[in-house]
């Protein structure tokens, strides 16, 4: 198994998880998230579609790699980093929490490409 798919599984599972953890538990897994029943539906929501998020890492870092497809998903995830910027740019810093996510976020790409570089030669 090349270290590119390892990244794919590992991110694939870690969204399943994570995304699992949200539909069950709403507001409550996550760390200074607000309680309401607006904010906990739809983290449950976006909890679901996380998950399937996940099952597109693993699909993506099956036997043969995906390299564009994992591409896309890390790019996907860094969009998702930017738009965590957007709310510290309008709203202000959320929980610290929130800082190792959104440097896992934006450093996705990065990775990818290191891991396809290091699994060619």
């Amino acid at each position: 198994m090349t270290t590119l798919q390892t990244f794919g599984r590992v991110m694939g599972w870690s969204c399943i998880a994570i995304g699992g953890a949200q539909v069950v538990g709403g507001v409550r897994v996550e760390p200074g998230m607000a309680g309401d029943e607006t904010v906990d539906s739809h983290l449950r929501f976006m909890g679901a579609v996380f998950a399937g998020y996940g099952m597109n890492w693993l699909a993506a870092s099956d036997d043969a790699p995906d390299l564009g497809r994992m591409r896309l998903l890390a790019g996907l995830m860094a969009v998702g980093g930017a738009s965590r910027l957007l709310t510290r740019a309008t709203l202000g810093r959320p929980h610290r929490f929130h800082d190792l996510l959104l440097a896992i976020e934006l450093a996705a790409p990065a990775v990818v490409e290191v891991l396809a570089r290091r699994d060619e030669s």
